[in-house]
């Protein structure tokens, strides 16, 4: 990180994480070399993050694989391997902030994460994205509200139940 506390808005460090996870998927995909990345974008590219955005970055990489079995689960256009880096990125951190970070409302998570796709994404994958949050939003209320008993925490059907 820098020298100096940096006190960032929220949209600011969800961009640095964002950034960070995006180096980490171009890298290879794994937590262990975030340490390495966060310092060669800090020198390299003079990223300005905070404690925020890395323990952000570690909470998306932590839970990969139920964020991409979510991801799965919702995409009916392509298959997790098969969408671009940038969207996926952006769909992870908008599903982690959603499924794991109650303190932040989901609506906020979705419109973060619609709002980074425009700024980073092709504007038809800013709707691929937009659909994708939204029909796990919608899900999710109506597990909330008992009309979708088939579910486990994280919204995927568990081992021997029906979609």
């Amino acid at each position: 990180m820098s020298d100096k506390k940096e006190k960032l808005t929220r949209r600011e460090m969800r961009e640095a994480a964002f950034l960070l996870l995006y180096q980490v998927e171009l890298n290879g995909g794994s937590k262990a070399d975030l340490g390495t990345i966060t310092l060669d974008c800090v020198e390299t590219f003079g990223l300005v993050l905070n404690s925020a955005s890395v323990r952000l970055a570690e909470g998306v990489l932590d839970n990969k694989a139920v964020l991409d079995e979510i991801i799965g689960r919702y995409s009916s256009v392509r298959k997790v391997e098969r969408i671009p880096k940038i969207n996926l990125t952006i769909m992870r951190m908008g599903l982690y902030e959603m499924d794991f970070m109650p303190e932040i409302p989901d609506k906020v998570a979705m419109n973060e994460a619609i709002e980074l796709s425009k700024d980073y994404a092709y504007p038809p994958d800013s709707k691929l994205i937009s659909g994708l949050l939204g029909s796990r939003y919608k899900d999710k209320y109506k597990t909330k509200n008992g009309t979708n008993p088939c579910r486990g925490e994280s919204g995927v059907p568990q081992d021997g139940e029906d979609e």
